[in-house]
């Protein structure tokens, strides 16, 4: 994967995947890992402290959280939203937007922690992995892109055991899904 011993920044939900992420990184690849959160709205205050002890109880050496509130909705969902864009004529396309936005802020944090590589939890599956690989691809072009979740092609049941080995056990709602 990649020469470690040296700093990933993982985009962190801290959900079932994120989670595994974070011992893999430090324990597999000896990697310094600094989690971030991006809250794009729907957090309350209280599940960010949740987010950011959960993180640092697996080991991140540094947990960031930044309000990227006004930056989704200025940035994108305004505009969304006043051209009535929408999918099959249904769905709002604000999901790839929050992704875009996320990553903004990943690869910032990355730059400034002199990071090696960027992470995220994404699987082989849905749409957030080429949402990731792109938006880190194109910002970031000379950072190491790690999927863990996707090139292992571990089970969620694999990760639950080896996330209790971590002494972390996630409601089964956190960890039926990706």
């Amino acid at each position: 994967m990649t020469k470690h011993g040296k700093t990933v920044v993982l985009a962190f939900s801290g959900g079932l995947d994120t989670c595994f992420a974070v011992p893999y990184l430090r324990g597999k690849l000896g990697a310094r890992v600094v989690t971030v959160t991006v809250d794009t709205g729907g957090f309350s205050p209280a599940a960010l402290d949740t987010l950011s002890a959960r993180a640092r109880r697996l080991g991140a050496a540094r947990h960031v959280t930044v309000d990227a509130r006004r930056r989704v909705w200025d940035g994108f969902l305004s505009r969304i939203i006043q051209g009535n864009c929408l999918r099959g004529g249904v769905y709002p396309l604000c999901v790839s937007a929050e992704r875009t936005a996320q990553a903004e802020v990943v690869v910032q944090i990355a730059r400034r922690e002199r990071a090696r590589a960027i992470a995220h939890g994404s699987t082989g599956a849905g749409n957030d992995q080429v949402r990731f690989d792109a938006a880190f691809g194109t910002l970031a072009p000379d950072l190491e892109i790690l999927a863990p979740i996707r090139d292992l092609g571990i089970s969620r049941e694999e990760e639950r055991r080896e996330l209790a080995r971590h002494g972390l056990v996630l409601p089964p709602k956190t960890s039926r899904y990706s």
